[in-house]
């Protein structure tokens, strides 16, 4: 009688300041658009998991909000969630990006060095930036912690994924997986849709709407036809905002939803019938009620 392989399983927190490609290689790692990514930091509000099953084990790995100074309730809670996923990890990853020192990242840093569990550097972008520009930040990090291992990737292109990947199984203590093998995530469906349309916020408005805007989701049912139905109601703080992300006869809202269902499609393998509408709630983003009823608490 054989005895099975002994399979590995943990978490694995993503952590760093905003716009370094945290939810890019959360999505590259999983295989499937979980997280929304914008070229505009702050993208990430919530704790997003993604769970990646192999013959040797399961990682569950968490994105985080980008690490950043806060200006008002929604931000504190942002920098609370990223202390909280660090709560009970197994293994961390800290990404930077190559070329100059970031201030912020002297501030993560210290972070770092508070935990006991194993630290990946990963330097991002690799496939922009010449290896020259890469040896800086690898000499200037190695000598301020002992990480486990320093691993230069491109999120965006994939590269050194595999690498990273068998390193990270390497790191993390033996255990049966948590979750079923064809599970990519333990948000709900509710939810990432919910983010892919504020993503698209993100990318089809100006530079102030997207930190203003919040996304409820009030229908999301099958209908008898097989068909998905959804209507999402757009939160924003001012009239202003409102009539921006409405655009002059609804056509920025037309553009936003579009690009919405498209990808909710993509992601829920089913057509979708999409209903949008923009309402004011005047200063969310410092109300402590406004902020539990959309689930920043």
């Amino acid at each position: 009688m054989t005895t099975p392989p002994k399979t590995k399983c943990g978490y694995v927190s993503i952590i760093g300041r905003p716009n370094v490609g945290k939810s890019t290689l959360l999505n590259r790692l999983v295989g499937l658009k979980i997280a929304g990514v914008s070229p505009k930091p702050q993208t990430t509000r919530n704790l997003v998991r993604g769970i990646l099953t192999r013959p040797e084990g399961q990682i569950v790995f968490v994105d985080t909000p980008g690490l950043h100074k806060p200006h008002d309730l929604l931000g504190e809670w942002m920098v609370h969630e990223v202390a909280k996923s660090l709560e009970e990890i197994d293994l961390l990853y800290w990404i930077v990006l190559p070329g100059d020192l970031h201030p912020e990242d002297a501030k993560i840093l210290e972070m770092v060095k508070k935990t006991t569990k194993p630290v990946f550097l990963l330097i991002n972008q690799t496939d922009r930036f010449p290896k020259p520009a890469l040896l800086p930040v690898l000499e200037h990090y190695s000598k301020e912690f002992n990480f486990q291992e320093l691993i230069p990737i491109s999120a965006k292109q994939g590269d050194q994924m595999d690498v990273l990947i068998r390193k990270s199984f390497e790191n993390l203590p033996e255990g049966p997986p948590l979750f079923p093998e064809d599970q990519i995530s333990d948000q709900s469906e509710r939810f990432i849709v919910a983010e892919i349309l504020r993503e698209k916020l993100f990318i089809c408005t100006g530079e102030e709407i997207p930190y203003a805007t919040a996304v409820e989701i009030e229908t999301f049912q099958e209908r008898e036809d097989g068909l998905i139905n959804i209507e999402a109601t757009i939160l924003v703080e001012r009239d202003s905002q409102k009539a921006i992300v409405i655009g002059k006869d609804g056509a920025k809202l037309k553009e936003i939803g579009r690009f919405a269902r498209v990808e909710m499609e993509r992601f829920l393998e089913r057509k979708v019938f999409l209903k949008t509408w923009v309402k004011t709630l005047p200063n969310w983003k410092k109300d402590p009620a406004a902020l539990r009823r959309l689930g920043y608490q």
